[in-house]
């Protein structure tokens, strides 16, 4: 009686183990990034909506480390049957394999995007001590005292490390970019007037913008944010190769049956369509951008043949 009770509770033990997938009561999804942040924010505000939609429990894992690629890598290599979703930014999971070649993952080839979320656009500011308001403003103060030519960065590559180029190239001084970790260091940082400007998301520059301690000067993508309607983008002021989007979206393991995959995408959908997820994105200083699956595929191979392109200019900048 006890060899066959034990038999049958490994027996049962190993069943509850492979069909966490097939049952679907029990999924995860991973952030590759510590609590608190933006991602992180957004998936705890996601988990309950989405998970009571498709009947599970949605559990957030914080996966942080590498530039994100520890908990990318690890949902890169999960079943792909439901049970392990990605939340993270296009940075992660496109730029970075391009940045490290050892990541281990590529975006296209390992995974499927099941849902954007949300936009958002990173931002340049300059310190208020250095007297510019305009971009403009702030190129005639580093051309007349090249001392004040520097510029914070949250990360190293990518976007902002190409932000802070263009803007040393067309300023036509050379700029020192410092690198900090993370946004919050740099914005403070460039409060205090210990980097004349910084690049940063806008999110993480919006308090102390609003505060008056930092001046937003322009920032990317195709047109003017909701958020910052005042702030001109870098597209008008005549800065080329800036008006690109970045966002954050959903993934899951390629081989992800379609069928999953569209039931996912319909409850984020539901869940983005809320009031007050909608008004959780806003407070983020973000912009709602819900998909099809085939607006998020669309979106996903557009910024990365974006920046395969980037990635063979001399300006792009590597760790």
């Amino acid at each position: 009686m006890h060899r066959s009770a034990r038999a049958a509770a490994v027996s049962f033990a190993f069943i509850a183990v492979a069909s966490w997938g097939q049952d679907a009561k029990l999924a995860r999804i991973v952030v590759p990034f510590p609590p608190g942040g933006g991602t992180d924010i957004l998936a705890r505000a996601l988990a309950p909506k989405v998970g009571a939609d498709l009947g599970q429990t949605l559990i957030v894992e914080n996966k942080p480390g590498a530039s994100g690629q520890i908990g990318t890598a690890a949902v890169k290599s999960a079943p792909p049957d439901g049970s392990t979703y990605l939340l993270t930014a296009d940075h992660t999971i496109v730029v970075v394999p391009l940045l490290v070649p050892q990541a281990g993952y590529a975006a296209l080839r390992d995974f499927i995007a099941v849902g954007q979320v949300a936009r958002f656009r990173l931002a340049f500011s300059v310190s208020p001590r250095t007297g510019a308001k305009t971009l403009a403003e702030f190129a005639e103060v580093v051309r007349s005292n090249p001392s004040r030519a520097n510029y914070g960065l949250p990360v190293v590559g990518g976007l902002p490390s190409m932000v802070g180029v263009a803007v040393a190239k067309r300023i036509g001084v050379p700029m020192t970019a410092v690198p900090y970790n993370g946004s919050g260091p740099v914005v403070t940082n460039v409060a205090a007037d210990q980097v004349a400007s910084g690049v940063t998301g806008l999110a993480d520059a919006m308090s102390l913008y609003q505060a008056g301690r930092v001046r937003v000067v322009a920032v990317t993508g195709t047109e003017r944010s909701s958020v910052i309607p005042g702030v001109p983008t870098f597209e008008e002021l005549g800065y080329p190769g800036l008006a690109v989007n970045a966002w954050y979206a959903f993934f899951a393991p390629k081989g992800l049956p379609l069928a999953v995959a569209e039931r996912f995408n319909k409850a984020l959908n539901r869940a983005l369509s809320e009031q007050d997820i909608k008004q959780r994105i806003a407070e983020l200083s973000t912009e709602l951008a819900p998909t099809s699956l085939e607006e998020a595929d669309r979106e996903l191979r557009t910024t990365a043949a974006f920046w395969a392109e980037a990635a063979r200019s001399p300006d792009f900048v590597r760790p």
